[in-house]
């Protein structure tokens, strides 16, 4: 019932509507007034449970007139007049704008993920315009699975504006699709005081639906679809809603012991399921093993099953083993000895289960590698036509775009469901397989670029079908050079023995003494090139004659001399292996961290220089792009010159020039150099085989160079900060503060402990090991923990000193946490 002071509200904001000339235009957008002023006589009373929700995730849109005026809720709120009130006053504009802002900002934001959707339908339920709300719902129903209490606050608000008998038929397919989703029950409430706004008979194919997922635990939909039919009056209409509601409700006929049983353990289940913290398969199989031994029939056993994972699904939705778990169960026979009958003869509802629809739900709400194997494989389970199959599969790709390894390991099972189902002998079909595998590499390539299968697994596998299904070896060649002349995969070795065992198993070895030799030719500045050169001389020695086995012997020696060259100037341990899946072939390798090598120590009074002038280096010019013939080299030794590093790469090519980089201030040599080769390959060598190369007693690191971007001459510095084309500043230890007080204090005490141990040096030894021991533990514990990073041999030195070190002040903060022992 409306209080006085809101009837004179919405009488002066109608007179207002009245005279505004866009009139037609507001009445139709803020329909909440026309929903306070319908007030049915009989409404039902609101539930408690959709009142929670409206109030934890409010809808200004309000479509629970009824329920309010049923629950007595008479305070005049903001939020029950919040469009009325908006009218007469103009203090949000700016907020709403605001949100409009951020409204259209989320909207065109490219690659949007969960977060971002959720924050669209928030910030659209908050302006409370209809379209923006329906933008929102559409947008996020494309890119995922919408939660219930989304859609929960969607209906609602689409309810208010259903008017005709169109906008109601679109009103419950938007209801279906909810119901669809996940199980919930007050989404389940909602649809039902919907429905018991219309005749029974117009919608009890909604019902039967609803209660086929619902009516185990909700009998009270049940007893209202049968006080509904009480009332009519057809025996013929009576009749046909009997028999569907039979069919589709497994409880439309049960007594009342079989109803208590039901009850009984569903909310056992829920009790259990409520005090969980994280997804059990042990709950849902104790639970299983529960309904079997229940008196019941076997479609109430299996729609109880039904309910349990359901009921699971809604509170652990993205858990893949639950999915795969409920899969199957749906797809194991009822009774091992009747094969034919399947728990999939459940009857379904809104919410589908037999085993291609679960994988459909769970692949549009979380892909993972191993729901898309069982996809692909339920797909042949069920004999779907290859048309369907590329259907699903292309469509299911795009939502995987992100997701690169994912989607790569789709096409694969994709690319090994088309061989499995093509017919040697057809040369259509044959066309047609080839066809599938360049548009996957193509389009891999298109999407990702080199980071796409960069083990050129596709590849692989397509000059295997060429090999060995096909029949054709020639094709499987000419992909085999297709692979190894991307950049860096011709010092991958293990590609090179794959090619040479495809040529020997199934080309009876024709081209293998070819392929082994171009093997050696590209690896032979790696550490594998011995292994191609003893598979080499295994196949010439099993196939060849004495001419082709000196000939290998004297092939395999040439290159073995240049590697044997090249690791004179290696350390053994310094090579860990070929590149992971991510590295291209020209990158260099991850290294074994080296051994920490004695420190010497140096007078603080002397300076390291440089040999040379550094001022006389040639200016190189700089490259904003990567410089392919020269290189790149760090960590090198201080005092090392040019004649060093000539006489380390002269080895791998002709060297135009070497570049040692200085400090511009104080002209100090900073562990770099740069040297420029001849050609690309040269430089490239050097690469692979000079990284990791000891010189003066350190490990350097060799790469192509590739400088960053410099800044355009001229341009100031806020200037190239906004373009992005400046690095930013290093940041650099605070300068300490050292307490003067405590440092006296130390100093002081440091003092008198010397005179102390002057005083004992004529005392018994044993007299003086105990106080060298109490001078450890008082202030000897820094110098003991910057001894640890020192050999063993001159920590033991240190130790046996009778002479304490003198004290010095401290001067930086590590010297202070020493001084403290911190």
């Amino acid at each position: 019932m409306l209080t006085r002071n809101r009837l004179i509200k919405y009488f002066v904001m109608l007179t207002f509507y009245v005279h505004n000339p866009l009139f037609p235009l507001q009445f139709t957008t803020n329909l909440t007034l026309i929903n306070h002023l319908k007030m049915p006589q009989n409404a039902p009373a609101g539930d408690s449970q959709d009142d929670n929700i409206v109030n934890e995730q409010p809808i200004e849109i309000s479509s629970d007139s009824n329920e309010e005026s049923g629950s007595g809720a008479e305070s005049d709120t903001e939020s029950e007049v919040s469009v009325l009130s908006s009218l007469g006053d103009t203090s949000d504009s700016h907020d709403e704008q605001k949100m409009e802002d951020e409204f259209a900002a989320i909207l065109a934001r490219p690659a949007k993920k969960y977060k971002h959707y959720m924050d669209l339908c928030t910030t659209a339920f908050k302006l409370n315009v209809f379209d923006k709300i329906e933008v929102a719902i559409n947008e996020f129903q494309k890119y995922t699975t919408i939660p219930p209490h989304i859609w929960l606050r969607y209906l609602k608000t689409l309810k208010v504006v259903t008017q005709t008998p169109a906008e109601r038929a679109v009103f419950e397919t938007k209801c279906a699709s909810a119901l669809s989703s996940f199980y919930d029950e007050q989404l389940a409430d909602f649809v039902v005081k919907s429905l018991l706004e219309q005749p029974l008979m117009e919608q009890h194919p909604m019902w039967s639906k609803l209660l086929a997922d619902y009516g185990l635990e909700r009998v009270d939909f049940v007893e209202q679809v049968r006080k509904l039919l009480s009332s009519m009056s057809e025996k013929e209409d009576v009749e046909l809603i009997e028999k569907t509601m039979s069919a589709k409700c497994v409880t439309w006929n049960c007594n009342d012991e079989q109803l208590q049983s039901i009850s009984n353990l569903i909310n056992d289940f829920k009790q259990k399921l409520k005090a969980s913290t994280e997804n059990s398969s042990w709950l849902q199989e104790n639970f299983i093993l529960k309904v079997d031994a229940l008196s019941l029939g076997i479609n109430i056993k299996c729609s109880l099953v039904k309910l349990i994972y359901e009921r699971c699904l809604a509170k652990y939705p993205t858990d893949s083993r639950l999915w795969l778990d409920y899969i199957a169960y749906m797809e194991k026979p009822i009774e091992s000895g009747n094969r034919a009958l399947h728990h999939t003869s459940v009857n379904d509802g809104y919410l589908k289960c037999k085993p291609l629809d679960l994988i459909n739900r769970v692949l549009q709400l979380k892909p993972t590698m191993a729901l898309n194997h069982k996809y692909l494989e339920l797909m042949e389970q069920h004999n779907l036509s290859q048309e369907q199959v590329d259907v699903e599969i292309t469509r299911h790709l795009e939502r995987l775009e992100p997701y690169m390894e994912m989607n790569v390991e789709l096409q694969l099972d994709y690319l090994a469901y088309r061989v499995r189902h093509t017919e040697v002998d057809d040369e259509q079909q044959v066309k047609k397989l080839r066809a599938a595998f360049r548009q996957v590499w193509d389009r891999l390539s298109d999407l990702y670029g080199d980071q796409a299968d960069t083990s050129y697994e596709v590849l692989q596998l397509w000059a295997q079908v060429e090999y060995a299904k096909l029949h054709s070896p020639d094709n499987g060649a000419s992909i085999w050079c297709e692979i190894l002349n991307y950049p860096g995969s011709s010092v991958k070795s293990h590609l090179w023995l794959a090619y040479a065992q495809m040529e020997s198993e199934y080309n009876s070895g024709r081209k293998m003494t070819t392929v082994l030799r171009q093997a050696l030719s590209a690896l032979s500045m790696t550490p594998d090139v011995h292994v191609i050169a003893e598979l080499y001389r295994r196949n010439e020695r099993c196939f060849g004659s004495y001419q082709t086995i000196s000939d290998c012997q004297a092939y395999c020696e040439a290159y073995m001399q240049v590697h044997n060259k090249v690791e004179t100037y290696r350390q053994p341990s310094t090579w860990r292996g070929q590149a992971d899946r991510k590295q291209m072939g020209n990158q260099k390798p991850v290294k074994r961290p080296s051994a920490p090598l004695p420190r010497k120590q140096v007078p603080a009074a002397k300076k390291v220089m440089p040999p040379g002038p550094p001022s006389k280096e040639p200016n190189f010019k700089y490259s904003p792009n990567m410089e392919v013939n020269k290189i790149f080299i760090k960590n090198l030794y201080p005092r090392c010159t040019k004649d060093d590093l000539s006489d380390a790469f002269k080895c791998f090519g002709n060297i135009k020039d070497v570049r040692l980089v200085y400090k511009h201030g104080n002209q100090r040599f900073k562990g770099i150099a740069y040297i420029e080769f001849e050609k690309p390959e040269e430089a490239q060598n050097a690469v692979i085989c000079g990284d990791g190369l000891c010189l003066g007693g350190q490990n350097i690191e060799v790469a192509i160079s590739n400088p960053p971007p410099k800044p355009a001459a001229g341009a100031s510095t806020s200037t190239a900060s906004a373009a992005g084309q400046r690095k930013p500043l290093k940041r650099r230890i605070q300068t300490t503060l050292i307490p003067t007080r405590l440092v006296i204090n130390e100093v002081k005490r440091r003092k008198k402990l010397e005179l102390d141990m002057d005083e004992d040096a004529a005392v018994s030894s044993t007299m003086d090991a105990n106080g060298k021991a109490n001078n450890a533990n008082g202030n000897d514990d820094a110098n003991d923990n910057a001894n640890d990073k020192d050999n063993a041999g001159e920590k033991a030195d240190e130790s046996e000193k009778s002479d304490p070190p003198p004290p010095t002040v401290p001067k930086s903060n590590d010297d202070f946490r020493k001084l403290f022992n911190i």
